[in-house]
């Protein structure tokens, strides 16, 4: 894994969050921080303590070895915006989803 500064670490985040179309504020609020203090982590203002880095990756269901790669692949990317889905969905939704998924997995 390579050591990131500040700034490349603040840009990989900012990117992984562009990638899945998020906002600062839904990202901050997805990783229950500031979203002023994202702003300062995303600008290279402040480097993220390792808790905070933690919930950020995990807000956006990526790897810590894929973010220290530093490639956003699509699947990751899908993957973020599935999880976000399922997240927000009633439990009514994924039932619904969850059989819709059999029916094309059995066919």
């Amino acid at each position: 894994m390579k050591t990131l500064n500040s700034i490349e670490t603040g840009q990989l985040i900012k990117s992984y969050r562009k990638a899945q179309n998020l906002t600062q504020f839904q990202l901050a609020e997805q990783a229950e921080i500031d979203d002023k203090q994202l702003g300062k982590i995303e600008r290279g203002v402040h480097y993220p303590s390792v808790p905070t880095f933690l919930k950020i990756i995990k807000a956006l269901n990526i790897d810590i070895n894929e973010f220290y790669s530093g490639e956003t692949s699509k699947t990751s990317i899908e993957e973020g915006r599935l999880m976000r889905l399922i997240r927000t969905s009633s439990q009514k939704e994924l039932d619904l989803v969850y059989k819709i998924l059999e029916v094309i997995r059995n066919n």
